[in-house]
């Protein structure tokens, strides 16, 4: 007989998910395997790379780079990469 999926941990685990932490982290808070968290987590941890900050508006970044703050500088107060830093800015402009 199959085990029946702990609903509570699964919601646990989505709620530290979107609080940005990677399934390594989530399994090591609630016990589980990382590969048991990705599965309770469904297609949303499926994709390879980084999810994006979606915290940080590209609003934000517009203003922080209107202070005269250099992308680096940006990246390094919004804890995000150059690059993101960079697209974030480019499709802000975009819209």
């Amino acid at each position: 007989m199959a085990r029946r999926r702990d609903e509570s941990r699964a919601a646990e685990a989505a709620r530290l998910y979107r609080l940005g932490l990677d399934t390594r982290a989530i399994a090591a808070q609630l016990g589980a395997d990382p590969r048991t968290v990705a599965r309770w987590l469904g297609d949303d941890v499926r994709r390879r790379g980084p999810r994006g900050r979606q915290d940080v508006s590209g609003r934000r970044i517009a203003g922080l780079r209107a202070e005269g703050l250099s992308y680096e500088e940006i990246a390094r107060r919004v804890h995000m990469s150059k690059t993101g830093v960079r697209k974030r800015l480019a499709r802000e402009d975009t819209q």
